[in-house]
This record gives C-alpha cells, sequence and structure tokens, in this order.
C-alpha cells in the first residue's frame, strides 16, 4: 500500500555514509540563525502589541471627544466597547458591554454615575459616527479587520452639559448644521465642514460660506469636492436659522456665527 508522502519501495540499497558530522562552528551558526528567526519574531509581536496600545490609546481619545461633542445632557459613568474597524478605519462593529468594577474609580469621585442604558445607547451611537485614525496595517487580520476593546471613561457632569452653556448650545448648533446639511448627503471622502453664516433678526439667511477642510487625523482621506461644497453652500442659504437653538439677533438685528461639522462616508444616513 502507498503511504501518503512516500514513494513505493522496490528494493533495498545500502549505501555507505558519505557525511560527516557538522563542525562545531556550523553548528553555531546554525543556531546563532535559528535563534535571530525567533528574536524577530518575538520582536514583531512586541511592535504589533505596542502599536496596538497606542492606537486603543488613541481611539479612545477620539471617541471621548465625540462625547463631548454631542449635544446630550449629563452623562456620567464608564461601559467596555468592542469596535470592529475595516481597512478604511471605519466601524463595522459597535458593542457595548458593562465595564469591570475596577474602572469605576476613574470617575470623578463626588460625581452620581447617571442612567447606565442612556450612556450605552450614547456611547454605541457615537461609535458609528466617529472617525477614527488610521489603523496600523499590521494590526489587521487576514480578513481585513482589526477588533479593539477598550473603557470609554464619560463625564459630562449636570453644570457643563446645561441647555443655557455656551458649550451645550455650540455641541446643539453643530447637530443642527448636520442634520440639515450633511446627513443625507453622498460623501466620498473623510473631511471638515466649516459653516460661516450671517442672517437677519427672523433667520432668514443673507450670506453663508461652507468650506472644506481636511479632518486633522486623517488628512490622507480628504479629497476636495467642488459639487459637495456648491450643495453645501446653496442648502444653508435656504436654512431658517430661527430654529436654529440658541439663535439671536444683536441690537442691530443680525446675527453671525460659525460652525464646526465632521463628515465621512459611513456617517452620512445616521442622527
Amino acid at each position: 500500500m502507498k503511504m501518503p508522502g512516500y514513494w513505493p519501495i522496490k528494493e533495498v540499497v545500502v549505501f555507505k555514509p558519505v557525511f560527516k558530522p557538522l563542525s562545531l562552528a556550523l553548528l553555531t551558526t546554525a543556531f546563532v540563525a535559528l535563534m535571530g528567526c525567533k528574536c524577530r519574531i518575538a520582536a514583531a509581536s512586541q511592535l504589533d502589541a505596542q502599536a496596538l496600545k497606542v492606537f486603543t490609546s488613541e481611539m479612545q481619545q477620539t471617541l471621548q471627544r465625540s462625547v463631548a461633542l454631542a449635544d446630550t445632557g449629563e452623562q456620567i459613568g464608564v461601559v467596555l466597547l468592542v469596535v470592529n474597524l475595516n481597512r478604511q478605519s471605519a466601524p463595522t462593529r459597535c458593542q457595548v458591554k458593562k465595564a469591570p468594577l475596577k474602572y469605576d474609580a476613574l470617575l470623578p469621585y463626588d460625581e452620581k454615575p447617571s442612567n447606565y442604558q442612556a450612556l450605552a445607547s450614547l456611547v454605541e451611537s457615537l461609535c458609528w459616527t466617529t472617525i477614527y485614525p488610521t489603523v496600523p496595517a499590521g494590526l489587521y487580520d487576514q480578513h481585513g479587520n482589526v477588533a479593539v476593546q477598550a473603557p470609554i471613561i464619560v463625564a459630562l457632569p449636570r453644570a457643563s452639559q446645561a441647555s443655557g452653556t455656551p458649550r451645550r448650545r455650540a455641541n446643539a448648533q453643530r447637530q443642527f448644521f448636520w442634520e440639515h446639511l450633511l446627513r443625507d448627503q453622498s460623501v466620498s471622502s473623510i473631511g471638515t465642514a466649516s459653516v460661516f453664516y450671517e442672517a437677519n433678526a427672523l433667520g432668514k439667511v443673507d450670506g453663508c460660506l461652507v468650506q472644506l477642510s481636511p479632518y486633522p487625523l486623517r488628512t490622507d482621506a480628504f479629497r476636495l469636492d467642488g459639487h459637495l461644497q456648491a450643495e453645501l453652500n446653496n442648502r444653508c442659504m435656504q436654512l431658517d436659522l430661527s430654529r436654529m437653538p440658541g439663535f439671536v439677533a444683536d441690537e442691530h438685528g443680525r446675527a453671525k456665527g460659525s460652525s464646526v461639522v465632521d463628515y465621512a462616508p459611513w456617517k452620512v444616513g445616521r442622527q
């Protein structure tokens, strides 16, 4: 019977040994080469681990910035986020879990945690619309994905998130421009839209300028889109700014202001 990996035996021929034992020098060379190979593998593994650690930290900071810029009330707490990113660093999975109790020690000691379900829903929603840093190439698996799990600490106390504060008003206005200018647009790159407007006391827009520029963390993914810019300018001129949160005209009956909105292909179509 033919065994896998072996030729059938027809006859046995006896040879006299013609090889010599490897010299000590050759053995040493082979051992050093093998050790060098193992060291390179270990070094590569350590580099990947360090790259993942750095990227996870950057991802946490980026998502916490998204939370800070969201139009939301008081939010205090910590969640464990699992996010999968593809080769465009776009999210393909966002799942929020309860974080281990040890992370509660990182919250402000004088602030009581807010409703967990509301916080979890907020973080998961923002996970899908956040623009993440570029994933290091060595972190991708064979399918072109990378999974990151990290605690997300949220500390937005009532004092800073009250509806009348400048911070909350700016966040609400940013959301207003996102919903009315960009949310249903088709975009093919990542960037930032800066909106400069002027209106009368009734909120009718007299002048509007929308400028597109690269998003700081993803400058390589920006493409200047003249059609998109023209469409945004046109839409801005049609806005009724009296419906915008915090709209106020000055003593001359004029209202001027600006807002900045980030955009990416995976953000459009979402709130």
